[in-house]
């Protein structure tokens, strides 16, 4: 199986939207062909030049806004993991990979009191960061992977995200995520404690001055 290959430095998770500005000739082209025929491209995470091998495969889900010289402002939803296996020769102007998808190993049962653990340390840190907006979650809410509904907004490295996306187990990406949440969030509450110190009577007012 091949794909278009779309190297960016950012990591999209399956079921995961995100915009880009598509300027380059050769990935207009390829965002081009890719929504006229409803087909799929990679998104791999590359790193000083250095591309990863497990990607994300991407579809269009709307071109918002096209300018005169043919630049795009799109949205794209990603769907499946895969493996890059070798980089196939085409007269393609842009990079076509041949892949393998990437499967989670089905044999294993998730963990619920771990996952109960990651979601609760989730909407705290998330309540903190964006306030009434805070994108939480009920478990109800969350798909069949809940490590990828809240892997976007916790705060992850890229390095992070790209581990996260090439481990094949869920409970694997739900003990990662537990892990820095339960570093971040101390780290968090030590600095909203700094600002409501700050804030207290006598730091914020203007101190008298002193005659000579």
């Amino acid at each position: 199986m091949t794909l278009g290959l779309f190297p960016l430095n950012l990591v999209l998770f399956p079921q995961s939207r995100i915009a880009l500005h598509i300027f380059e000739p050769r990935y207009k082209a390829l965002i081009n062909e890719c929504f006229e025929r409803g087909i799929e491209f990679g998104v791999t995470y590359i790193d000083e030049g250095h591309m990863h091998t497990v990607g994300c495969a991407a579809r269009v889900v709307e071109i918002t806004n096209r300018y005169d010289d043919g630049r795009m402002d799109i949205i794209v939803e990603g769907d499946y993991r895969y493996a890059l296996v070798e980089l196939a020769k085409t007269d393609q102007p842009y990079a076509v990979g041949e892949i393998t998808q990437v499967y989670d190993d089905l044999a294993e049962s998730l963990d619920g009191d771990l996952l109960a653990d990651v979601l609760g340390t989730y909407n705290l840190v998330v309540a903190m960061v964006f306030g009434p907006q805070a994108p939480t979650f009920t478990h109800d809410e969350l798909s069949d992977t809940p490590s990828y509904d809240m892997a976007p907004k916790c705060g992850l490295a890229n390095e992070q995200k790209q581990q996260l996306l090439t481990l094949q187990s869920e409970n694997a990406r739900l003990r990662l995520l537990q892990k820095h949440l339960g570093q971040l969030l101390p780290a968090m509450r030590r600095a909203e404690q700094v600002q409501q110190f700050i804030q207290r009577d006598g730091y914020m007012r203007a101190m008298p001055s002193r005659e000579k």
